[in-house]
């Protein structure tokens, strides 16, 4: 009688076990996915975030050197034109003038340099934290979805198994 009853049971849950079983394996082929997703999105991002720190890296070495270079035109404007002040003490008080606007020009065209500069970095700080948001609430979603399933088939197994 014992026996007619295990084989019984055996005749019932073993079938129930391998459905789940299988049920199982499905859900580790879908967490392995969403995992693979995840990292791929993860590198995905991280090449993103390298492409737009060269793209900055290379304007700022542009701007560097051309702020550079106009240094340079403005330090041999400026001895070029203390040169003709000792030459001519009658125009000198014209080619101060021009070198203070000059000064001023260089020193204003930094200033918005420095300020664009700055102004990129913010939003390049926003777009990267938009970003990394995004992916904090889709990683969320995707954990809560699988927490769920896993939930829904672990309650399923317990009212098979009750």
């Amino acid at each position: 009688m014992i026996e007619q009853i295990k084989q019984a049971l055996q005749d019932i849950l073993a079938p129930q076990i391998e459905s789940l079983k299988g049920e199982i394996r499905a859900l580790d082929v879908k967490i392995e996915a969403t995992r693979r997703e995840v990292e791929l999105t993860r590198r995905e991002l991280l090449a993103e975030i390298r492409r737009v720190e060269e793209k900055l890296e290379a304007e700022i070495r542009a701007n560097t050197a051309e702020i550079r270079a106009n240094s340079a035109e403005v330090h041999a404007i400026d001895e070029k034109f203390t040169a003709e002040i000792r030459a001519n003490s009658a125009e000198n008080r014209e080619i101060v003038a021009e070198i203070r606007r000059v000064e001023e020009t260089l020193s204003a065209e930094i200033r918005r340099v420095e300020e664009t500069l700055s102004a990129d970095s913010v939003r390049f700080e926003g777009i990267v934290d938009a970003r990394l948001a995004a992916m904090n609430e889709k990683l969320e979603f995707t954990r809560r979805e699988l927490l769920a399933e896993i939930k829904a088939a672990d309650k399923v197994a317990g009212d098979k198994a009750a």
